[in-house]
């Protein structure tokens, strides 16, 4: 079109009709014009395509971390779910504790885990720091995914504590020394009980008998009630999280 518009320019210039020749020079223009316009919508859209295409990838992604989170909350929270169980046990069997022997079975009963919350936060980090968060279309989505890992972070500072308050009754605590003693001597071991100081046992005015009941009782309460709220409380928001993803995902595929 352009070549043809040429030709009839030139035809013009020789046959000295300068009217026309600025009429189709004018023509020329506006169809360069209308051609880069148009070169650059189709890069526009091919740009707006590939960033529609990373955002759905990234969510996709997203969405694989968050039901493996559930998965291993779930997991974990059944596995606590038996540890405060028999933590709850423990106390009462400590209540009853007369000898040795009893203790036995409450260390065995008061067994726990001070572990970490494990969240997988690989996609969300990835995110973040090549700045396809901000490629979210749908911003209550956005607002979603943030709130769900900033809950999770202050979760695990907060079960960090927990861990920090267990250490300290268990290891820190010497008035707790005469417990662990007792329950870590193999059953082989010749020892003679009678050498041995056991009258904190069933004797609540003994600081030992204390300081091991307090550590029953948190072992319970905050080691194992506490933090299976805490999952059950991320686990609510990673199934809003990730409907909410299935949804974004179902209505962009149509």
């Amino acid at each position: 079109m352009i070549t043809i518009f040429r030709k009839i320019r030139e035809k013009t210039l020789i046959e000295n009709k300068f009217s026309k020749y600025l009429i189709y020079a004018i023509g020329e223009i506006i169809l360069v014009v209308i051609g880069i316009l148009i070169a650059l919508s189709v890069n526009n859209w091919n740009e707006s395509n590939n960033l529609s295409k990373k955002e759905l990838s990234q969510l996709t992604k997203l969405k694989n971390d968050v039901d493996s989170d559930i998965e291993y909350l779930n997991k974990e929270d059944s596995r606590y779910e038996k540890f405060e169980a028999a933590s709850k046990i423990s106390i009462d069997l400590f209540y009853k504790a007369e000898n040795i022997k009893d203790l036995d079975s409450i260390y065995i009963m008061s067994s726990s885990l001070w572990n970490e919350l494990y969240i997988n936060q690989n996609s969300y980090n990835e995110m973040i720091n090549s700045g396809s968060m901000y490629l979210i279309k749908n911003k209550e989505l956005q607002k979603t995914i943030t709130e769900y890992y900033i809950a999770v972070e202050a979760n695990r500072m907060y079960l960090r504590e927990v861990n920090k308050t267990q250490n300290h009754l268990w290891n820190i605590n010497s008035d707790i020394y005469p417990y662990k003693f007792l329950v870590s001597l193999p059953e082989n071991h010749k020892v003679d009980f009678g050498l041995i100081d056991t009258s904190w046992i069933g004797n609540p005015n003994s600081p030992s008998y204390l300081a091991v009941l307090s550590f029953l009782e948190s072992n319970y309460g905050t080691n194992n009630v506490y933090r299976r709220f805490v999952y059950q409380r991320i686990l609510e928001k990673a199934d809003v999280l990730t409907k909410a993803i299935q949804e974004e995902l179902k209505s962009r595929n149509k």
